[in-house]
């Protein structure tokens, strides 16, 4: 008598683990928060005028976007076409693209600060990391949100997850305002040393600071995303 063969059936959630892009997500996150952590160190050492040494963390910056476009390509050229996703696929792709954006402002600005080496006045230094420091603070608190929002999905959406996402979103709009507010003093205090200051470093000054607050305004289109998928 020929035994028939039980066939082993996957839990729900190993599947979803298998399948999800949403982990393909989260990995190109990681990815994100990395660069912009070497971007935050080097940008430091670039403030108090170490372009040397902020050329090397440069190159590091560069090897990570590289990495994380290889990652985000396989996303897109694999993204299953009937696989049960909580989001429409288009919104996800833009998910996607908004923490490519991150990834893109980062290099340029790397690129920007390589051209020229913009010397960064002592009264103004201290609000140039205080206004880093929130931005790189606003990416990783991201990751921590896309990280949980895998928790959310893997638990069906339970209250007790959603709240923890909530948490982390909240966060993310806290952050990104106090750096726009930090911005907002420094394009003051450029404004009123500019008499000081030749005028193509004024330009770059303005333009330093704005290329890194657009990290933390990316980071909140992420958040934004995120807010969206839980509010269903």
């Amino acid at each position: 008598m020929v035994k028939k063969r039980d066939h082993f059936r996957a839990p729900v959630s190993d599947t979803f683990r298998r399948k999800s892009p949403f982990r393909q997500l989260l990995l190109h996150m990681k990815k994100v928060r990395k660069c912009i952590d070497i971007l935050g160190e080097g940008l430091v050492i670039y403030y108090k005028g170490d372009y040397k040494s902020f050329s090397k963390l440069s190159k590091d910056v560069s090897k990570i976007e590289h990495e994380a476009d290889l990652i985000k390509r396989n996303i897109r050229n694999h993204l299953p076409k009937t696989l049960f996703m909580p989001v429409d696929k288009g919104k996800f792709l833009w998910a996607l693209r908004e923490e490519d954006k991150i990834l893109d402002h980062a290099e340029n600005l790397v690129k920007m600060l390589e051209m020229r080496h913009t010397k960064i006045p002592k009264e103004l230094q201290d609000m140039f990391i205080n206004h880093l420091e929130l931005v790189v603070k606003t990416v990783s608190t991201v990751e921590d949100a896309v990280k949980h929002i895998m928790n959310l999905l893997e638990a069906s959406f339970i209250q007790r997850e959603r709240e923890h996402v909530k948490q982390y979103i909240y966060q993310v709009h806290q952050h990104e305002w106090e750096a726009d507010q930090i911005k907002m003093n420094i394009n003051k205090k450029i404004y009123e040393i500019e008499k000081k200051l030749a005028p193509m470093d004024v330009y770059h000054l303005l333009k330093i600071a704005d290329w890194v607050d657009d990290i933390a305004d990316h980071s909140e289109n992420v958040a934004d995303w995120l807010r969206s998928m839980i509010a269903k």
